[in-house]
């Protein structure tokens, strides 16, 4: 699939991972269910492009839990509060049939019954990192909407001041990393316990001796 943008980090995607900004449908879906999501006739193609409001690159920074893999940036001058910046696109299956092992599973639809998984299939927000050990809070979650032909799309959007943690917080800078919380059933299924997982809080220092060896 060809992809264009102004941002550098095109040049880096996976090429394992099909681009898109259109949802894919698991031919298991009902019919009845996914027209309710995905009008027939009236779903609009978006165009392979990446988004100009963020960017992706490896992280360098040997302190970063998530450190030598991809994380997702501002590439704004100010997101500011409550600010959409792009939806999170992938495989569309339902709850029950999702891939336990894959990383890039997202709850999707009004009741979360549907699953979306980014993990061979979907655009940049696959790269957003979870904010436990970076010592940040989440600046970015996951909300639906349904865009005017209808369509539900997961976006990505900046927290709202009275819902991020962070003290005086007013948006993202250009070069900020973009943290969304996983969930803590995500990191349960994986980890067990999240006390022992979790070793370093938002808005502490990195502890004396660094990050735990793996």
């Amino acid at each position: 699939t060809t992809t264009t943008n102004n941002n550098n980090s095109s040049s880096l995607w996976p090429t394992n991972v099909e681009f898109s900004n259109n949802y894919k449908w698991d031919p298991t879906v009902p019919p009845s269910v996914k027209d309710k999501y995905s009008p027939p006739g009236k779903t609009r193609q978006r165009a392979p492009r990446h988004s100009n409001r963020v960017y992706f690159r490896k992280i360098t920074d040997r302190d970063h839990p998530a450190h030598g893999e991809f994380g997702l940036y501002c590439a704004i001058e100010h997101a500011t509060p409550g600010m959409w910046l792009l939806d999170y696109v992938g495989l569309v299956m339902l709850g029950e049939d999702q891939d336990k092992e894959s990383d890039y599973v997202s709850d999707f639809g009004e009741k979360s019954e549907l699953a979306c998984d980014a993990n061979g299939y979907g655009n940049e927000a696959r790269f957003l990192n979870d904010f436990r050990n970076t010592g940040k809070h989440p600046n970015v979650e996951f909300n639906t909407r349904r865009d005017k032909n209808g369509e539900l799309r997961q976006g990505v959007y900046v927290k709202l001041k009275k819902d991020s943690k962070t003290e005086g917080f007013d948006g993202i800078r250009r070069g900020e990393e973009l943290l969304v919380s996983y969930g803590k059933s995500y990191w349960r299924s994986r980890v067990g316990n999240l006390t022992d997982f979790v070793w370093r809080m938002p808005g502490r220092p990195m502890p004396e001796g660094g990050k735990p060896k793996v």
